[in-house]
C-alpha cells in the first residue's frame, strides 16, 4: 500500500511540475503549484502511516489547512489582476494596452 501511495504520489507531482513549466496561464500555473502541495502532502500522511508516527499526520493536516487557505488567497489575486488588467497570460501582465 505505502509503494502503491508513493507512485501516486509522484505522478501528482510529475503532473504540476509539467504544469508549472508548460504553462503561461495563471490559473494553470496555480492548480500546478496546488498539485505540487499535494503530492508533498501525499508523502509526508502516507509516510507517517506507514511509520506509526502520529505527529507527522497532524502536521500534514496543517499544511492542508494552509494550502487551502493559500489557494483562496491565490484566486483573490487572480480575480483581481483579471479586473484591472483583463489579461490571464502572466507574461502579458505589464504589457500597455
Amino acid at each position: 500500500m505505502f509503494e502503491i501511495d508513493m507512485i501516486f504520489a509522484f505522478a501528482l507531482f510529475s503532473v504540476g511540475l509539467y504544469g508549472i513549466s508548460s504553462n503561461r496561464d495563471f490559473l494553470r500555473i496555480f492548480f500546478s503549484l496546488e498539485m505540487l502541495m499535494n503530492a508533498v502532502i501525499l508523502m509526508l500522511a502516507s509516510s507517517a502511516h506507514y511509520l506509526g508516527l502520529s505527529q507527522n499526520i497532524s502536521f500534514a493536516y496543517m499544511i492542508m489547512i494552509l494550502a487551502t487557505l493559500e489557494a483562496a488567497v491565490g484566486i483573490l489575486i487572480f480575480a483581481a489582476a483579471h479586473k484591472f488588467t483583463k489579461v490571464v497570460i502572466a507574461d502579458d501582465l505589464g504589457a500597455q494596452k
